[in-house]
């Protein structure tokens, strides 16, 4: 075999191996799809001779990191000027894991900044406890999640809610969101989800 033939071979089993090894991420990790600049139909095709276009069975072992990216807003009269509400900007990051169904780490960590230049604070939100009536953990065919249950909430590092009624959704693998329950933080957080987005999903 010449030097050239064997060039083409070895360029050829690169370029294979790497597409096998993208294949999956592609449907998998929303950013990568945006990345490649390609739409959801052409991710779901079938590539380099492997179809990733179908799960049959939701998935239940799989990680998930992402950001916060959220706006709390205050409205403490009915007829109030939405321009002038209180308004509270949360960033920062979460991350979830679930290895056979059950939910094995989970972390949420922000920051509270308001918007008037007032004196931000952190959450830390940790210590996920999924009811025992919750069906076992798992991502949809169409990555879509959904998880009630109990969490710790700090601030600064303090526990002030501990066992607090907690909601928590991913949606397609694109977005996140999460719900505490405003009885059991004293309406800390207005009545209103959290929100972010989803940067990886890990299978």
């Amino acid at each position: 075999m010449t030097l050239a033939a064997s060039l083409v071979l070895v360029s050829s089993i690169s370029i294979i191996t790497v597409a096998c090894y993208l294949g999956s991420s592609i449907i998998d990790t929303p950013w990568l799809k945006i990345a490649t600049g390609q739409t959801d139909s052409e991710a779901n095709r079938s590539y380099s001779g492997i179809d990733f276009s179908t799960r049959s069975q939701p998935r239940t072992t799989f990680s998930a990191i992402g950001q916060i990216s959220s706006l709390v807003i205050t409205v403490r009269e009915p007829d109030f000027n939405i321009t002038n509400a209180f308004k509270v900007v949360l960033t920062g990051e979460w991350n979830l894991s679930v290895n056979k169904g059950k939910v094995t780490n989970f972390s949420v960590n922000l920051l509270a900044s308001p918007m008037d230049g007032g004196k931000p604070h952190i959450h830390q939100i940790l210590n996920l406890n999924v009811y025992d009536d919750e069906e076992p953990i798992a991502l949809t065919e169409d990555n879509n999640l959904s998880i009630n249950g109990t969490a710790d909430i700090k601030i600064n590092g303090v526990l002030v809610w501990d066992n607090a009624d907690i909601s928590i959704s991913i949606s397609r693998g694109n977005t996140f969101s999460i719900d505490p329950n405003d009885m059991d933080t004293q309406n800390h957080f207005g009545d209103q989800q959290v929100l972010g987005i989803v940067t990886r999903l890990i299978y």
